[in-house]
């Protein structure tokens, strides 16, 4: 009998932050419990990802980090650090644009805001990203463990196992999978010896809500008549966050005696959360109050998280699309020059519907343009008009001008698609993580990108230059630098299936260090797919350790080389095969030598930089083949 455990699922988010906790014996969503007390945080579901730190004091994080930003007579200038969690991926702009033209002035423009905001995100002295992450992590982690949990199962909780699962946005880069994965075990997630963490896609966790939620017609709102999702049926997970914008297409493949999903089109996303429209309100302030305040201490203050300014401003934007005002007076909290022309007088700004509707749809604009281009996937495999459901999550998917807006749009499609708001929509993702541990349903995803090896392929001189060329020791001539690409964009890949990649290198008889090679993984997302590892759509996911302690190199086949100064030298053909296992949100590969496992791993990313600018070790410029 499997032992009982506790499933912890944390949704690390960029604006706020959140946990949901169930017994593994008890119903996933119905019997969940969302922490809605944190330290001085009042009640909430969530709880902001804000961290402030003192010297030689324990840091402040969450609502608390923000409280002496309230006190005007505050000595405490230490800032707030807030958004860090976007710099755990440091790809800037990501999703379905990232390969073309941006058609519209808008995406340019929330472009050109990303690059800037991303820049703007402010880092301690000394610290980097990771290490940030996993400080705010540390003070979440204490304060579940020794007061919300222990509150709970004051007798048990010593003695229960506990899985965590940490949601990550489906767009995060395998770097930055790992990165949250990192930061998690250094703050104290997994740090008792029966624990374990995992990780999920968020947009997968918000698919398992959503079953639930049209199962029990759990809904705050919806565009149509909509009671059930039937076989056949594709629907369309929207999870808007304040960073990410994250979808995903399922189709329900059985949803008799348990549901059944496989992924209907690569998951995709970019940038473009409501923090977004934060950001282009400070420079809306900026237009305002004129440029040359940038970089003044007062708006610093001013904007900082927490701050006064942004609070309201965040009680206006979340009341967008519900209220009836069409003009607020913002408090700047300092003394400005009066402007009437931009609206400025008695240290007031004058903020209008307008104004705000110009912050809000560049950033609505493209979610749309998402979803839309998720739906044409759909609709382009079916043989008969079927509109899939749209299912808009996540804190900002709570937005009700976002959900007009979807409406609207939703309406003049042909055939019209139905928007469904599930209740509690804030939580979703981590509550629908739980029930995704628990009860899978997810059978088959979808690969985001190509995967390839460095290999040398086969030279063609009617397609290849000479120049390229070399000929193998083991006969044939082959490509210099080139990758063999064994999986592909858009291939389905079901929970069981393992990619297999068969490689071979070349190798000297000797036993250095070198045998722990080092082999890269390469990805990309062109649909030209390149021949070099060089070329410009091709990146570097990360390095897998193969390691060859116990190789009989004498077993191996052989062949004599003479160098260039004439000695004769032997060279080993090592033979193997690396496989990959994709999960929800991460991949594992392990190393086979003659169909024994030689171990396994994750990607690592601590080389990957010096081997793409060339700052590796001579040895690992031996060649791979397939």
């Amino acid at each position: 009998m499997e032992r009982e455990r506790l499933i912890v699922a944390v949704d690390f988010g960029t604006t706020y932050s959140g946990v949901a906790f169930c017994h593994s014996t008890q119903d996933g969503l119905r019997d969940s419990e969302v922490v809605s007390t944190w330290a001085n945080n009042g009640v909430a579901p969530k709880t902001p990802t804000e961290i402030r730190y003192f010297d030689g004091k324990e840091s402040l994080w969450g609502a608390e980090a923000s409280l002496p930003c309230e006190r005007r007579q505050a000595k405490d200038t230490s800032p707030v650090y807030s958004r860090f969690k976007l710099l755990l991926d440091p790809t800037i702009y990501t999703g379905v644009y990232a390969d073309r033209p941006k058609p519209w002035n808008f995406r340019r423009r929330l472009e050109d805001l990303r690059i800037e905001d991303s820049a703007s995100i402010k880092l301690p002295l000394g610290k980097a990203a990771i290490d940030v992450a996993s400080d705010y992590l540390k003070l979440l982690y204490n304060d579940l463990m020794n007061h919300r949990l222990r509150k709970r199962y004051p007798d048990t909780l010593d003695i229960t196992p506990i899985e965590f699962v940490f949601t990550i946005p489906a767009i995060w880069s395998h770097k930055a999978q790992e990165a949250t994965r990192y930061a998690a075990k250094t703050a104290g997630f997994c740090s008792r010896p029966s624990d374990s963490l995992s990780l999920v896609s968020e947009p997968e966790a918000a698919a398992m809500f959503v079953l639930q939620a049209m199962r029990e017609k759990n809904f705050s709102r919806i565009s149509g008549q909509k009671t059930t999702l039937k076989r056949g049926e594709n629907f369309v997970i929207c999870d808007c966050g304040g960073g990410t914008v994250d979808l995903i297409s399922y189709e329900v493949e059985e949803e008799y005696p348990k549901f059944s999903l496989k992924e209907s089109a690569v998951g995709t996303g970019a940038k473009c959360g409501s923090s977004y429209i934060d950001a282009a309100f400070k420079n809306f302030l900026l237009e305002k109050l004129g440029s040359n305040y940038k970089d003044e201490g007062w708006f610093q203050k001013l904007v900082e998280g927490g701050s006064p300014l942004m609070k309201t401003f965040d009680s206006i934007k979340r009341s967008f699309g519900q209220t009836t005002n069409d003009i607020w007076f913002l408090e700047l909290g300092t003394e400005v020059p009066d402007n009437e022309e931009a609206g400025i007088v008695d240290n007031e700004l004058e903020f209008t519907a307008k104004d705000l509707k110009g912050l809000f749809d560049p950033v609505v604009d493209n979610v749309i343009q998402l979803i839309q281009d998720q739906v044409r996937v759909i609709q382009s495999k079916q043989t008969i008009e079927i509109a899939p459901t749209v299912f808009l999550v996540g804190g900002f998917g709570e937005s009700q001008y976002l959900y007009k807006r979807l409406v609207e749009w939703a309406g003049k499609q042909t055939p019209p698609l139905i928007v469904v708001n599930p209740t509690e929509s804030w939580s979703a993702i981590m509550r629908g993580a739980i029930v995704q541990t628990l009860k899978p349903a997810v059978r088959s995803r979808r690969l985001r990108q190509h995967y390839g090896f460095r290999c040398n392929l086969p030279f063609n001189p009617a397609k290849h230059d000479i120049c390229d060329a070399y000929e193998c020791p083991f006969g044939g001539w082959y490509l210099r630098n080139s990758v063999k690409w064994t999986a592909y964009m858009g291939d389905e890949c079901d929970n069981e299936k393992t990619i297999n990649f068969p490689v071979y290198r070349v190798i000297s008889g000797s036993r250095d260090p070198i045998m722990s090679n080092m082999i890269p993984l390469f990805g990309c997302k062109s649909s030209k797919i390149p021949t070099f590892y060089r070329e410009h759509d091709v990146y570097t996911l990360g390095i897998i350790y193969a390691d060859f302690p116990a190789v009989d190199v004498s077993k191996l086949q052989s062949t004599t080389v003479v160098d260039t100064f004439g000695n004769e030298k032997k060279r080993y053909k090592l033979d193997f095969v690396v496989k990959m296992k994709v999960g929800s949100a991460d991949a594992t590969f392990s190393i086979w030598l003659k169909n024994e496992c030689l171990g396994r791993t994750r990607i690592s990313h601590d080389d990957e930089d010096d081997y793409e600018s060339g700052l590796v070790p001579s040895q690992l410029s031996s060649w791979l083949e397939t």
